[in-house]
């Protein structure tokens, strides 16, 4: 009897057991058919979420862009071409030409013409009287056309130099040829300044120094 009575407790023990496996078991079979229906609801909410934020038809709006871009740098192309139609001159007719990249007017010079170039305008003391005169001057040379490019560009160069010189000419020139009273056409003066410039920016290009304006003002009253 004894025998018999743990017979059918072994029994009813493997039976629970194989219950048990077969309820494992079918946990274990259903449990990647979950995952894979959570990863598809994963998959639609995020294909909804792209779509919703504009990420639907990503390269419809970037050729859209790039179209409208195109657009508009053919039409500021444009407006800059006929910019530049209205602002390019053929010539002013008086004389001078268009600078090359868009520079300032070239004017030309007739070589048979003579020219006035502006030398200095500023005031110089002098003091060889005993008294100090201060001499308000503006002086001017001439040029032949051919001359004048090459006159302009020396004295622009050299144009300390050429101050410092003038100033000297009149601080050791007697005041009686510098006022008007020995020499109405201050001779002296005109021949000192031309020595200098000819030596300062060459010999023959400089016709005539031009002094239409030496006014002496006295500084010791």
């Amino acid at each position: 009897m004894a025998d018999k009575k743990a017979e059918k407790k072994d029994e009813h023990g493997d039976a629970e057991k194989k219950g048990e496996a077969k309820k494992g078991g079918g946990f274990l079979t259903k449990l990647p058919v979950l995952l894979g229906g959570v990863m598809m609801v994963e998959a639609v909410v995020l294909v909804v979420g792209l779509k919703m934020l504009g990420f639907g038809q990503p390269k419809e709006v970037v050729a859209a862009q790039l179209a409208e871009h195109d657009e508009a740098e053919a039409h500021a192309d444009e407006s800059h071409g006929e910019a530049d139609a209205h602002a390019a001159p053929a010539g002013d007719g008086h004389g001078a030409e268009a600078g090359k990249d868009g520079a300032a007017p070239v004017k030309k010079y007739d070589k048979k013409k003579s020219y006035e170039v502006p030398l200095v305008e500023f005031r110089a003391p002098n003091k060889m009287s005993g008294r100090t005169f201060l001499y308000d001057i503006s002086i001017f040379v001439l040029a032949k056309g051919e001359s004048v490019k090459k006159v302009q560009d020396a004295l622009k160069d050299r144009e300390a130099l050429i101050k410092d010189r003038v100033r000297t000419i009149i601080a050791q020139s007697d005041p009686e040829k510098l006022g008007g009273g020995s020499e109405p056409g201050l001779e002296t003066l005109r021949r000192q300044i031309k020595y200098q410039l000819d030596e300062i920016v060459g010999v023959g290009l400089i016709e005539e120094v031009l002094v239409p304006k030496c006014i002496p003002f006295r500084t010791d009253y």
